[in-house]
């Protein structure tokens, strides 16, 4: 998990001077993306601290996120990735090559929140957390909080609007070396 962001030109000049400053930064069609460079690990509730470039001061910040993982054979877990009201969302990239088994199947751009939930191998236990930006001046922290953990058949109605993509991190935790999304929007 990380945060960019996108400024809305196309400027080759702007990616090489960020590039030359250790800013990750890509030209795509109509903009530049941005990697905010972290600045401190993974601490108490927050995913990570990131510096925001002055060249981004004042554009949307977006939580890059992934649906991942798959069965092994006595272990594994997979995460799959939803919007804060449960329902899936379109990914901006699906996997088709290279290392898939287990690996990275989907990449998400969302502002604001987001929630994982993680199914696990041989069992129906699931793991949901949200997460969001907290931005203070020239600095956005990734914000992280348990929603709930337990067996999927025992979801409190008040989470019933996860029961869904819980169904789908279960099946992906047991989806033997899995090679697929299993939560997303089509497009």
């Amino acid at each position: 998990m990380k945060i960019t962001t996108r400024i809305n030109r196309e400027d080759p000049e702007l990616v090489e001077t960020l590039l030359q400053r250790g800013v990750k930064s890509r030209l795509v069609k109509g903009g530049v993306i941005v990697e905010l460079p972290a600045l401190r690990e993974p601490a108490d509730g927050y995913d990570g601290e990131y510096r925001i470039p002055k060249q981004a001061a004042g554009f949307m910040l977006f939580i890059d996120i992934v649906e991942s993982g798959g069965g092994r054979t006595n272990s594994g877990s997979g995460i799959v990735v939803c919007g804060v009201s449960g329902k899936p969302l379109r990914p901006y990239y699906i996997h088709q090559h290279g290392k898939l088994a287990n690996g990275i199947h989907a990449r998400f751009a969302v502002s604001t929140a987001v929630v994982t939930i993680t199914g696990y191998r041989h069992e129906s236990r699931i793991t949901i957390r949200k997460h969001e930006i907290i931005r203070e001046g020239e600095i956005a922290r990734i914000k992280t909080i348990m929603i709930w953990e337990d067996d999927l058949n025992l979801l409190p109605g008040k989470f019933s609007n996860f029961l869904a993509a819980g169904k789908a991190a279960v099946e992906k935790g047991n989806c033997y070396h899995c090679r697929e999304v299993h939560f997303a929007r089509a497009k």
